[in-house]
């Protein structure tokens, strides 16, 4: 489904559509709305200074793994500029955890822990796009490329184990595993290297 608005375009594919449905008839959705709209404030933060610092993005595709910004070219404008949009989507979910703390806890969690998350120096989170930004500047995008999918495969490994050990322990805590299953499965599904 693609809604388009001017030369900008919002396109939801029709996996993630399913699931967003099949959630809201589950009653699902309820439980996991304070994370999607935490994601939601997080790509806000890199829209908003996109458009601040004059780059405009072509569209967003949205997917049951990520919500991506699409640009024509990434690296149009210097290596400041890219490194302000990437640090504004953790930025923006910090600052709604400082501000939210005392008034909606549970929420400002949610955002403290997505903009955290989104710093972790993997593939396809804006910790591993900044390394790559900075790669970049010494190395060429090849090279770069394999250095972060190192980084996120000795992140991504102990996750794995404490994941298992953590669920083996509780019988039911699964959060660990599947963040590290996800870090994995970026490699393989994301549809260019980096950025």
């Amino acid at each position: 489904m693609r809604l388009r608005i001017n030369s900008f375009y919002i396109s939801i594919s029709f996996p993630a559509l399913a699931v967003f449905s099949i959630m809201i008839i589950s009653g699902c959705f309820t439980n996991y709305s304070l994370c999607i709209i935490a994601v939601i404030i997080h790509e806000l933060g890199h829209l908003s200074f996109m458009f601040l610092l004059k780059k405009n993005p072509d569209g967003i595709d949205i997917k049951i793994f990520n919500i991506k910004i699409i640009e024509r070219e990434r690296f149009s404008t210097c290596f400041y500029k890219d490194v302000i949009i990437t640090l504004a989507g953790p930025a923006f979910n910090i600052i709604c955890f400082i501000i939210l703390y005392r008034v909606y806890n549970n929420f400002a969690f949610v955002n403290l822990f997505v903009g955290l998350f989104n710093l972790l120096p993997a593939a396809t989170l804006d910790g591993g796009q900044i390394i790559y930004l900075f790669l970049l500047k010494r190395y060429n995008a090849e090279f770069s490329a394999k250095v972060i999918d190192i980084i996120t495969i000795i992140i991504a490994f102990p996750l794995l184990l404490i994941g298992i050990l953590v669920l083996l322990y509780s019988k039911y805590n699964f959060s660990l595993l599947f963040i590290a299953l996800y870090l994995v499965f970026t490699l393989f599904i994301r549809d260019e290297k980096y950025l």
